[in-house]
This record gives structure tokens, sequence and C-alpha cells, in this order.
């Protein structure tokens, strides 16, 4: 007899950005209890499971999946029904330790690509920290980000097309420290060559464009704010390939100089 329900998990991903929910699929086979996941997400995920030293000799576990859109990885998690104390509430993290990042390994990224700048046309704002600035860009995740001095108010527009795969605006918290990380709002948007950008620090509620929209550069997309680890207002612009790993990204100007920041 096989029952099949949908749940969810809150995961964390290796880079501690934010948190997200992916679907889980319960199917009862037998005297087990076979848990299948399922990425929601438009962006690729890559997902990596291992058992506790305490769980390994009583579970098993499907321990690597590299998930588009909609993708399964099945049999993520098989537990014997005997060993739940209530099936109905399964806490996964009391079997495995889980860790999922977006972006596919195999995407061909187009390093020759130059961006636009992320607000409209005639602003001008200060870059307050750029690649490798001591205070906060100083890790894997964070190392190729650049912060525009942005106010409270200010349009954020995309400096490349795609599609947003994830927003988060229900924040208005900050603090000048590490443990408001993840009360930035955000809007991720994917590119066709596979990398990731995160437009970060946005207002409560300030979200111009919604998961699954196609944006075309230069297209208004966010409001600019002061949420999450920060000790001004400012937009954080990175972008990402799969792993978490932030990378280099280079600007163009009106005039076709290429700009380094």
């Amino acid at each position: 007899m096989k029952k099949l329900l949908l749940l969810f998990l809150l995961i964390y991903f290796s880079h501690n950005v934010t948190a997200q929910n992916i679907k889980i699929s319960k199917r009862v086979i037998k005297d087990s209890i076979h848990l299948d996941f399922i990425n929601p997400f438009y962006a690729s995920m890559e997902m990596n499971l291992h058992p506790l030293d305490s769980t390994k000799s009583i579970i098993k576990v499907n321990t690597y999946g590299l998930l588009k859109y909609n993708d399964t990885l099945k049999n993520a998690l098989v537990i014997p029904i005997n060993k739940i104390e209530d099936t109905t509430k399964i806490n996964v993290k009391s079997y495995i330790k889980f860790k999922a990042n977006f972006g596919d390994p195999n995407s061909n990224i187009d390093k020759n690509y130059r961006y636009t700048l992320p607000y409209p046309k005639g602003k001008k704002y200060k870059i307050i920290q750029s690649f490798g600035g001591k205070f906060s860009h100083n890790k894997p995740h964070s190392k190729y980000a650049i912060d525009f001095g942005t106010k409270i108010g200010d349009t954020i527009t995309a400096a490349r097309g795609g599609i947003v795969f994830f927003v988060k605006e229900d924040s208005n918290e900050y603090c000048k420290s590490r443990k408001c990380i993840d009360k930035g709002n955000k809007v991720l948007i994917l590119h066709n060559d596979g990398t990731m950008a995160h437009y970060v620090h946005l207002d409560f509620n300030g979200a111009l464009v919604d998961f699954g929209d196609k944006v075309e550069v230069g297209q208004a997309i966010a409001i600019s704010g002061m949420t999450g680890f920060t000790t001004k207002p400012h937009l954080h612009l990175v972008m990402y390939k799969s792993g978490g790993i932030s990378i280099p990204f280079y600007f163009f100007t009106l005039k076709g100089k290429n700009v380094k920041n």
C-alpha cells in the first residue's frame, strides 16, 4: 500500500544567506516511510544528504541529487516505521545532515557578460564596499559582492535579465551583527547561463516582482531598504555560481568603457 503526502522542509543553504522551503513527498511502502525531495524553484539545486552517526545503521539515504525545476530526488530518506514516534510529524534533521545550494555545476558561465548598473539611468551612488571588502566581503559567498550606497525607498533595477526564483520581503529587522543575516529581504534572479543575482537588504514589502516573473535588464524589481546584517541602508549585489560561490562581474558605462569595481 502506498500513501502520498506533501510536506515542507526548512533548510539552510551552505552560505547561510537564506532559508528556503523544498517539497517532500511521503510514501508508505510496506514497513518503511519513503521521503522524496522535490525542487520547487526555477534554479537548479544540488542536494547533499548524509546520515547522522546515530541513525546510519537504521536508515537508507540517497546522498546526492542535482535537481532542476520540479525534479525529484527519489528515496532521499527511507526510515523504518517502527523507528518513528509520530509518522505525521517527521523531523528530517533528526536523521540526516542536509546541505543544499542553488545552481548547476555544469553551467557554461559567460565570463564576458557586462552588467548594467542596478538603478535607473541618471542616478549615481557611491560604492561603499567592493570585492574583498574587509567588513563583510571576505568569505567565498561574499568575496565578489558590491555594496551601493542607496537610500531607503530608492528604486533597484535588474542588472541582467532572467527569471525570478526567490523573493523575500517580510522582514523589517536589521542589526550590525551576523545574527541578522537571514533577516535581509532580497530578490534572486536566475540568468540564462546559470549564474544567479542576489539583490539584498531590500525594504519591507519592497519587491516589485514575484516568483516566476521574467524580467528584462533595467526593469524595476525592488525598493532599497535596510534589512538584515547591515550598518546603513544600501544595496548588496552579488553574482553566484553553483555551490554558493560568488564570482567576479563587470559593468559597462554608457560610453562603452568597462568598469571593474
